[in-house]
């Protein structure tokens, strides 16, 4: 109960941060690694449908706490929209942090990578996907970065996750491990 209470919470906050173009915890010279943008789309629509019902029911249903419901279910569609843009993965100068939401955030020390790649694959399954040693962040069903690990993180050698641009997020990645290298 209480990890739903905080997802709703961050649904709420996420609403103002993106009316704000904000971007939870990421610093002026942060490189955003956004994931969300195949996904806003259907957002948009089920936000679309959400409002048009909310509308017809108002219309035809006298009781006042179903439109309660209505409007909360439509903040709740619009909040996972917001968290989804507000909190995207962002490399620092020495860390790549990857969500999947506010729910799930993995640090990974630009240390431990020993490669990124551009590497497209299905997925069936859970959002958060933990097997052997591969970590799989799946949005849409899908990742298209992998990302090969000098020394394991949190138990896991191989990390694949979703990025709207995979080649420039790769790019920015073999940057930055390259000018740490110098």
């Amino acid at each position: 109960m209480r990890r739903l209470l905080l997802a709703q919470w961050h649904g709420l906050a996420s609403l103002w941060w993106w009316i704000r173009r904000r971007r939870k915890g990421l610093g002026p010279s942060d490189v955003e690694i956004g994931y969300a943008r195949e996904q806003i789309p259907m957002i948009v629509v089920l936000t679309g449908a959400l409002t048009l019902e909310t509308a017809v029911v108002g219309l035809l249903v006298p009781w006042w706490w179903i439109h309660v419901i209505d409007v909360l279910t439509l903040l709740q569609v619009v909040g996972i929209g917001a968290v989804m843009v507000t909190w995207p993965h962002y490399l620092t100068g020495d860390t790549l942090v990857l969500r999947e939401g506010s729910m799930f955030e993995l640090r990974v020390p630009l240390s431990s990578i020993g490669s990124a790649r551009v590497h497209r694959k299905d997925h069936n399954g859970p959002t958060i996907d933990r097997t052997d040693d591969t970590l799989n962040i799946v949005i849409g069903n899908q990742t298209d970065v992998t990302l090969v690990l000098r020394e394991p993180v949190d138990g896991v050698t191989t990390i694949r996750f979703r990025a709207d641009d995979p080649h420039a997020a790769v790019k920015a990645i073999s940057t930055r491990l390259t000018a740490d290298i110098q």
